[in-house]
């Protein structure tokens, strides 16, 4: 049977990353020249695929094996598909770029098929070229765009239900920045569906330059307005993709795995677990696809991935940027590699040779990978320092927003997730138990509450949440130590004039510790907590102040004095602190902001 083959090529004013960037979000381009949407079924063989797609394809009813693209970052990539029904055997189209004399930029389009009968060549081959003119009018829509100074917009988009956006973002003004509740509205209604089928907060706040955490705080906000839903997206350590996607924290468990990468994971806060939004579909029914699962936009930090073929080998090229990369083979196997000037040229290594060792190949090297396996498997070389800017569960659980809006989002009970570190605060305000004797009941609760009013306000200005209170304790939680630290100088500072206003609570003084470090997470009397030796440090460094002190460790004064929250003159005692259940002595700082002898115990 003859395959049949359709050519073309475009030539770009563009540079060669824009049009990258554009061609290789496969989703996106997907949709704009008209291709069906994907049903989904994992699946498990000897192929590469890990999935079986049914679609529409060329008024054919298909299904077909994905395989993992294969590409090197700005030179090519390639997508084979072996066909399970339909009238084709196999598909694969490819894209090459390069950079003419002019410095412009030249794609390449590649569309091969192989029809399951003869007869059906001469159609086909119209339905080819049909194909690749829409994507060359794409291209060349995009390439204009560029060129006009224009920012590129996809043309296929869902409505949205204006009313119901109105009444959101009215709602939204009352509790946010009016201007930020409108671009957010603004972005819920104009945005392709791509874009708001996973809106990262984090990137648009980069995007718009505004604080990330203000503009994360906006979309928790949004929530409540009625205007977006928040999930939780499970994301592998190695495709940086979502394995799975939760409606709450409740949902989670200890372990997850990816499909598509073959391995399993440990569950944590700091990576594991992601923060997205979408419209309710009261404001907008997105459409979600996917229109294509795979393409090197989904995995920007992969620089280049092959297919090997069982008990075969093929060459990983490195890219021409010096750095750190890992060489990850389906199903775990990682290696350490550097990309240095003065390495070889050419490496050669089975994917049972990989170790603990670091392997250094130039710039634009070739390593060859001979798989050991009797399957097929796609090996990648992953940049090791890419940051995809996300707003995690421990970054989003810490955010004063959401433990006002989302208390019952909780970890199921007996579930321990790690956190790599959080900074934990704790007060004690001393001399209220008195108070009770004294002053009376109704008097003395009455300023334990005002004094927690105080706290409470100090501690969300400084980018912190309210954990618990005990008695006439708090526990708060800060993703940054740092501002831990800030709240709790803000802390003795604003206690100066809450002790001024009265007699009775000139009798009251606070105390404070804050230090950080690794913990668990885990849901304690209905609400998310934290346990392990960070807190117990934490708690015990509260211990060791008196009244009118912040005892915190050593190196993180330091740090706040290099930062400019701390005035080094308000260290008192620098000491080795010796805690109970501590095993080693920990070097601690006291700060206050008046000698020992006027302020009460």
């Amino acid at each position: 049977m003859q395959i049949v083959v359709s050519e073309r090529v475009v030539e770009c004013q563009s540079d060669l990353a824009s049009i990258w960037t554009f061609l290789s979000d496969t989703d996106r381009t997907n949709r704009a020249i008209g291709l069906a949407k994907l049903d989904l079924v994992p699946h498990s063989d000897k192929s590469a695929a890990r999935f079986l797609v049914t679609t529409e394809l060329g008024g054919f009813r298909v299904e077909y094996e994905e395989r993992p693209f294969e590409w090197v970052y700005l030179k090519h990539f390639k997508i084979l598909r072996r066909m399970r029904s339909g009238p084709i055997s196999w598909i694969e189209m490819a894209f090459f770029l390069d950079t003419t004399p002019q410095r412009k930029t030249r794609v390449s389009l590649r569309l091969s098929l192989l029809p399951k009968m003869s007869i059906l060549s001469p159609f086909l081959r119209v339905r080819a070229s049909q194909s690749l003119k829409r994507m060359e009018k794409e291209i060349i829509a995009f390439d204009a765009q560029l060129a006009s100074g224009i920012t590129p917009r996809a043309r296929t988009k869902t409505a949205a239900h204006e009313d119901a956006l109105v009444r959101a973002r009215h709602s939204l003004e009352t509790s946010i920045e009016p201007a930020l509740a409108r671009r957010i509205a603004d972005f819920v209604r104009n945005a392709d569906d791509t874009q708001v089928s996973q809106i990262r907060p984090f990137d648009l706040a980069d995007e718009w330059s505004l604080a990330r955490r203000d503009v994360l705080a906006a979309c928790l906000a949004a929530v409540a307005a009625g205007m977006l839903e928040l999930r939780w997206e499970v994301v592998c350590p190695s495709c940086r993709n979502a394995a799975s996607q939760l409606p709450t924290l409740a949902d989670l468990g200890e372990h997850a795995s990816c499909q598509l990468c073959d391995i399993a994971f440990d569950v944590d806060l700091d990576q594991s677990v992601e923060a997205t939004f979408a419209p309710t579909r009261a404001v907008r029914e997105v459409d979600a696809g996917p229109y294509c699962i795979g393409g090197p936009a989904r995995t920007p930090h992969v620089v280049a991935q092959v297919i090997l073929p069982a008990k075969g080998t093929s060459s990983v090229i490195a890219p021409a940027e010096p750095g750190p990369y890992r060489l990850f083979v389906r199903g775990g196997a990682a290696q350490r590699v550097e990309v240095r000037a003065g390495a070889p040229l050419r490496i050669e290594l089975k994917d049972t040779d990989f170790g603990a060792e670091t392997l250094a190949i130039a710039p634009s090297g070739a390593i060859a990978v001979t798989s050991t396996h009797a399957d097929e498997r796609h090996a990648k070389l992953e940049r090791t320092t890419f940051s995809r800017g996300a707003a995690t569960a421990r970054e989003v659980t810490a955010m004063p927003g959401f433990r006002r809006q989302f208390s019952s989002d909780v970890l199921r009970p007996g579930l321990a997730l790690k956190v790599s570190r959080v900074g934990l605060f704790f007060s004690d305000l001393t001399g209220s138990t008195a108070l009770y004797s004294a002053a009376g009941d109704a008097a003395a609760f009455k300023l334990v509450q005002d004094h927690f009013e105080v706290l409470l306000s100090i501690i969300e200005k400084n980018r912190g949440a309210l954990v618990k209170t005990i008695g006439d304790a708090v526990m708060a939680a800060f993703s940054d130590d740092l501002d831990g630290l800030a709240a709790a100088i803000a802390t003795l500072h604003a206690f100066e004039a809450f002790r001024a206003h009265d007699s009775l609570r000139s009798r009251t003084h606070i105390k404070l510790g804050v230090f950080g470090g690794p913990c668990f997470a885990v849901t304690a009397n209905g609400v998310l907590d934290y346990f392990g030796q960070t807190a117990n440090i934490a708690a015990r460094l509260q211990g060791e102040a008196r009244a009118g002190e912040i005892v915190c460790e050593a190196s993180l004064a330091d740090h706040a004095i290099a930062s400019g929250v701390l005035d080094p003159a308000l260290i008192v005692e620098r000491s080795q602190a010796r805690l109970r259940g501590v095993d080693h002595p920990i070097a601690v700082a006291k700060i206050s902001l008046r000698s020992r002898s006027s302020a009460p115990e």
